[in-house]
């Protein structure tokens, strides 16, 4: 008989990952998000979608794009629904089954692949665009996603996640922003400076940004849903464009 000790063993942070959103995670509430979320919610991933949108300036219909980290697709549907041709892929089985059945139920169209977006298995080169919303602070390694992001885009490289900046320190500090998720992971946000340096280095001329406020907890809680509620929501919804009038635009070449 052969006996295996896992005594002291600890999961890798790509296994605590894994167990989490294959095991831990509500699949209705992913595969829906952010259906019944409430209005806040839904207006602020919707102003999230189309400001990265406005950032990248390109004319989207009919071009290919793959987006990595894509989780049960949110942000999948959001590109299929603006004529997109979209590849979705999580590192997840779990996640693309969620992602399937989200396209099912709503109705949209979009290709589906389990992969790891720090070894990416496409062609250099392969899509127009290549995406990430909330995804490269999970990761082990989220500099070396970026560098995967950069070889097969033809185009464009969007990312839409957290960055690193003194206002988000200051509410990880209060509590409001988190420092380490669910899932066991330590949220790594990265500095703009540091992206550009790693999209030069792989050989992208034109980058631009826009840094805005954006804060909705990954679940609402019942406050939350409450600031979606009228009159609340038209009151939350001016504060949010008022902090975000001046926000921080930026492009080099």
């Amino acid at each position: 008989m052969i006996r295996t000790l896992s005594y002291g063993y600890r999961p890798s942070l790509s296994e605590q990952q894994r167990h989490f959103y294959e095991e831990e995670c509500d699949p209705e509430f992913e595969t829906t998000r952010p259906r019944y979320c409430g209005e806040l919610y839904t207006y602020l991933i919707e102003h999230k979608f189309r400001t990265a949108c406005e950032v990248l300036s390109l004319d989207l219909a009919g071009r290919t794009l793959l987006e990595i980290c894509a989780g049960s697709g949110m942000m999948s549907e959001k590109f299929a629904r603006a004529g997109v041709i979209v590849t979705a892929t999580d590192f997840s089985a779990s996640a693309i089954i969620r992602a399937r059945e989200r396209a099912r139920r709503y109705n949209f169209t979009a290709a589906f692949a389990v992969a790891d977006a720090e070894r990416l298995p496409f062609p250099d080169r392969s899509y127009d665009l290549v995406a990430v919303h909330d995804g490269l602070h999970h990761l082990e390694h989220p500099k070396q996603a970026v560098r995967e992001m950069a070889r097969i885009a033809r185009q464009a490289v969007l990312i839409m996640d957290p960055a690193d900046a003194a206002l988000t320190a200051a509410a990880v500090k209060l509590g409001i922003a988190q420092r380490f998720e669910e899932a066991g992971n330590e949220v790594k946000r990265l500095e703009p400076f540091v992206l550009e340096e790693i999209l030069r280095h792989c050989g992208l001329r034109t980058i631009r940004w826009r840094r805005t406020m954006m804060y909705y907890p990954h679940r609402p809680g019942r406050w939350f849903r409450l600031l979606g509620t009228p009159p609340l929501s038209a009151a939350v919804r001016h504060v949010f464009q008022a902090s975000n009038r001046y926000s921080v635009d930026g492009a080099t070449s």
